[in-house]
Order: structure tokens, then C-alpha cells, then sequence
């Protein structure tokens, strides 16, 4: 999606600057031990599910469901939460996490 898509791109680019690290870099190049911290996977899982419905032909749900942090990710597809609020909300969420 990264490269062919220059909305998911620039989500993906979002993300970086908003996470105040390259989560690109991990997704694409990293080892799956840094892949498997949870301060990576949750923003990745979300930014995955965001850009594939951001990327995704007529996407107009009625409605939408998610669970745990898939709710976060219904809440962006849907419009209710900005892509920034949702992001932060997931790595603040994913931060919290690896601590405990």
C-alpha cells in the first residue's frame, strides 16, 4: 500500500513524524523481536487497518465494530476520531501496555 498508494503513503509518513519514531522502518525492514513490542504492533496493526480502509474503493460503512484496539480503528475508518487522535490514542494505549 506504502508504494502504490500515495494517501496510505503519506499516513504512513504521518505516522512516523507523530510517533516521534519510524514505525515505516520497523514494519517494513525490522526483526520480528522489535516488531512484537507492544509499542510497535498496536500502532502498526492500527495504521495497517486505517490505510487498508482509507485505500479501500467506496468505503462507506453503516456501520462499524472493533474490538479492543480494533475499536480504535472503526472509530478512524468511520470518521469519527481524526487519524491523529486515534494514532496517539493507540500509542499512548500501547505505551501503558509494555510498562504493565
Amino acid at each position: 500500500m506504502y508504494d502504490h498508494y500515495a494517501e496510505a503513503k503519506a499516513l504512513f509518513e504521518q505516522a512516523n513524524t507523530l510517533l516521534g519514531f519510524r514505525i515505516t522502518d520497523i514494519m517494513f525492514d525490522g526483526t520480528p523481536e522489535d516488531l512484537q513490542q507492544t509499542q510497535v504492533t498496536q500502532p502498526a496493526v492500527f495504521l495497517h487497518s486505517v490505510v487498508l480502509a482509507q485505500v479501500t474503493p467506496n468505503f462507506q460503512p453503516d456501520m462499524v465494530a472493533g474490538h479492543s484496539l480494533g475499536e480504535i480503528s472503526a472509530l478512524v475508518a468511520s470518521r469519527v476520531l481524526t487519524f491523529e487522535a486515534g494514532l496517539l490514542l493507540v500509542a499512548q494505549r500501547a505505551t501503558a501496555m509494555q510498562a504493565a
